[in-house]
């Protein structure tokens, strides 16, 4: 195989590799965003992360419900632009799926 024939498909298997990269993290970052109305796990990701984003989600309607399994906080409710805003102070706001959030179902007398 000529040289130049052997590059091209290498770059062509370079772009393809980061191409799906992107497209992973893209899908990754659209499940794991905040949802208006839905759980969220608040998790500082730098040693000083600063709280602004928690200030401003508890300001707009948010809540704290306890602490996370990996530290930070959990907050209902987390308001529209919620995991940028923690992105840009050093945070984490991941979605917590509704299957986790459920309450156990009380045992049924009958």
């Amino acid at each position: 195989m000529p040289a130049a024939a052997s590059r091209f498909t290498l770059d062509t298997r370079a772009a393809l590799a980061l191409q799906a990269l992107v497209l992973v993290v893209v899908v990754a970052m659209a499940e794991l965003a905040p949802r208006p109305g839905l759980a969220a796990l608040y998790l500082p990701v730098l040693p000083h992360a600063r709280p602004a984003a928690l200030d401003w989600a508890l300001a707009h309607g948010a809540a704290i419900s306890g602490s996370g399994p990996l530290g930070g906080l959990i907050l209902t409710n987390p308001p529209a632009g919620f995991g940028a805003r923690a992105f840009r102070d050093g945070a984490l706001a991941l979605a917590i799926p509704a299957l986790l959030c459920q309450p156990p179902k009380a045992p049924s007398h009958g």
